[in-house]
């Protein structure tokens, strides 16, 4: 029963956070339970659900949004969102996601494992408790400071903001190639007198890299997930941005003319990365609901596969890299290379001769079974 509200909190969580109840019930599955019990399904839908209309439902209370609507909802073409010659770069984004979550996935091991194996070390943070995260704190702050380097990686938007600009369906490369786009405002963070935009970008992403792998080590639930998301969007972004340089007046095709959207790109990064950290398929599914659109469904899902195909190839996933470490009970996938272990029976590792007594057995089978 622990297990299974277990389950459900997961569920409730990730579809609150993103208003995506859907996503959020098939994401708990993947993360948190090995063999899933169908009877617990419907529960999480229902909170699931709860959770995510009340959460959307309170900025219609407040005066904030007029009606319920997608969380980060994007405005991309519906006839026609991508050219087909656009797949062979989804599939580059969804590979170098994988190796990317991976790669984030190691490093975090490694930040943790560093610091306990430093018995002096962990013995002086383990009495002040409070230090080690203030210090991850204070460091990735003056980083992130706007007026100092902050600026060159758009310091000053906060990670909801980000994720929006990232989301813009227009090239910062060159404006006008595509739909008309709101948050044009914001947008502009990203530009910088001195850099580029793909200068910005790579700053941003390797920066914000290895500060979220450390600032996950900190005894603060502040969660992996949006951290990975934001990430991946912006590997995303920056592919997109390069495809709209590559083709500044869009991709011929069939005498039409597609333009290219940068902001399909980061959608597909964003899944991309935080299905290979989480070593989950179902993100695909809360990006779509988290934009409001399924246009690029396709692009996405090919992403999201690559990804996972590469990351649990190298690496465990976040979580189960996390009950490695603090050495807890687990069931553990088979993995890579060893069908020989689908083959193995019940009968083949268990305990043939048990000796075993019954409410109806006498004296005399007792003494026989002792």
């Amino acid at each position: 029963r622990n297990t299974e509200m277990l389950a459900a909190a997961c569920a409730v969580g990730v579809g609150c956070c993103f208003a995506a109840p859907i996503g959020g019930v098939l994401f708990s599955i993947e993360v948190t339970s090995t063999f899933f019990a169908v009877r617990n399904y419907w529960r999480g839908f229902l909170a699931a659900t709860v959770s995510a209309f009340f959460f959307r439902l309170l900025p219609v209370w407040t005066g904030d949004e007029e009606t319920i609507t997608a969380l980060f909802k994007t405005r991309f073409r519906f006839e026609f969102p991508f050219n087909l010659q656009e797949l062979p770069a989804f599939a580059v984004v969804g590979i170098a996601c994988g190796l990317g979550g991976a790669l984030f996935v190691y490093l975090n091991r490694l930040i943790v494992q560093f610091i306990r194996n430093q018995k002096t070390v962990n013995k002086f943070l383990m009495k002040k408790r409070l230090l080690y995260p203030t210090l991850v704190t204070l460091l990735i702050s003056t980083l992130t400071f706007p007026p100092g380097f902050g600026q060159f990686m758009a310091g000053k938007l906060t990670q909801g903001e980000t994720l929006v600009t990232l989301l813009d369906n227009r090239t910062w490369a060159k404006q006008g190639i595509a739909e008309e786009f709101d948050y044009i405002g914001n947008s502009q963070a990203w530009k910088h007198p001195q850099v580029n935009i793909f200068v910005t970008l790579v700053i941003f992403i390797i920066m914000k890299f290895w500060m979220s792998a450390l600032a996950t080590t900190i005894p603060v639930p502040c969660g992996a997930f949006m951290p990975v998301f934001v990430i991946g969007a912006a590997f995303g972004r920056l592919v997109g941005e390069c495809m709209a340089a590559w083709f500044p007046d869009g991709i011929h095709s069939n005498e039409s003319i597609y333009s290219i959207e940068p902001g399909a790109y980061a959608i597909a990064g964003a899944a991309a990365l935080s299905g290979a950290v989480t070593h989950t398929v179902s993100t695909a599914v809360i990006v779509f609901e988290l934009t409001g659109q399924i246009s690029h469904i396709l692009p996405v899902m090919i992403a999201v596969i690559l990804a996972n195909a590469v990351a649990q190839s190298l690496q465990p996933s976040y979580y189960d890299s996390l009950i490695r470490i603090k050495k807890l009970p687990y069931l553990p996938e088979l993995g890579w290379g060893h069908h020989e272990k689908y083959n193995i029976r019940v009968e083949d590792i268990m305990v043939r001769d048990v000796r075993y007594i019954t409410l109806n057995c006498c004296y005399r089978d007792l003494h026989n079974v002792l």
